[in-house]
């Protein structure tokens, strides 16, 4: 959530129906963009996990 978002929280009073909307559209856009950072590490390490198998040596 950026310095605008804040901002016209502050000018919502508490009682106003639109903060809690603005407040829940917040946390669903938080949420969001926490789960694409998620997906990106997760392809990564994925892309760094499959390499070539190599036989080990049998005694």
């Amino acid at each position: 959530m950026n310095k605008a978002y804040f901002e016209e929280m502050h000018k919502l009073g508490h009682d106003d129906e639109l903060r809690y909307r603005l407040l829940i559209r917040g946390v669903k856009k938080l949420l969001e963009d926490q789960k694409k950072q998620r997906v990106k590490r997760t392809r990564l390490l994925n892309i760094h996990k499959k390499k070539a198998p190599q036989a080990a040596n049998w005694s």
